[in-house]
């Protein structure tokens, strides 16, 4: 289903009209339980690398700057797979995550051999003492674009579009304080997700190793 069926679909399941349930305030609540189903399939499968462009892991790049070890991530990377960076002579040197145990230098400097997650930032280590333009390349998984336009359609797999619209209409019901079938339809979600747990938890994707496309996206 696409935004506009799913539109029609919640007016249809609430039992109302569009003066009554403006498109707009539908719209946002079929995306908060869009995140929401994303999520819930990243934690029953942490081996699903959601994307939105399906044949590629999104690429962030920046430039590597001299005696900087802390890099912000992109606000919408939900997982990060590699860090890559380039060395003085421009190539490309992948570095080796951290472990929670281990803690990265600041004060160390040389050549770039390792990061740490920390927060919303990748701490190099040791320090670069070099600049080089997009120097730093980050792969990724993110979190998904809100539905907008009425034929975007939710990034998984369709028979659990409707996940979305039973939220909106969960969303009505409560606030016309019917109670009764906002809990009809918690149940019918809570089977849903049953139903999604089961399938992204025997799915099993082909794959040819090295086939990765690459999509720059410039986050300076």
């Amino acid at each position: 289903m696409n935004l506009t069926t799913l539109q029609t679909d919640t007016l249809r399941l609430s039992n109302t009209v569009l003066s009554q349930y403006s498109a707009d305030n539908i719209k946002s609540s079929l995306n908060i339980y869009y995140d929401e189903v994303v999520a819930y399939i990243w934690s029953i499968d942490n081996s699903w690398n959601f994307d939105e462009g399906v044949d590629y892991l999104p690429v962030a790049t920046t430039n590597l700057a001299k005696d900087q070890a802390d890099y912000q991530i992109p606000s919408t990377a939900r997982k990060i797979f590699r860090v890559t960076i380039l060395d003085a002579g421009g190539k490309q040197r992948r570095l080796k995550p951290l472990s929670d145990k281990q803690m990265p230098s600041m004060t160390e400097t040389g050549q770039t051999h390792s990061y740490k997650l920390v927060g919303r930032s990748i701490i190099l280590t040791p320090t670069p003492t070099y600049n080089a333009t997009d120097g730093v390349i980050i792969e990724m998984s993110k979190s998904v674009t809100p539905l907008d336009s009425g034929t975007d359609e939710p990034k998984i797999d369709r028979e659990f579009h409707r996940y979305l619209s039973y939220g909106a209409t969960k969303d009505w019901y409560f606030t016309k304080s019917n109670i009764t079938k906002k809990r009809e339809i918690d149940r019918e979600m809570k089977k849903m997700k049953i139903a999604i747990r089961d399938f992204y938890t025997k799915r099993h994707r082909d794959y040819e190793p090295g086939q990765i496309r690459r999509h720059i996206e410039n986050y300076k």
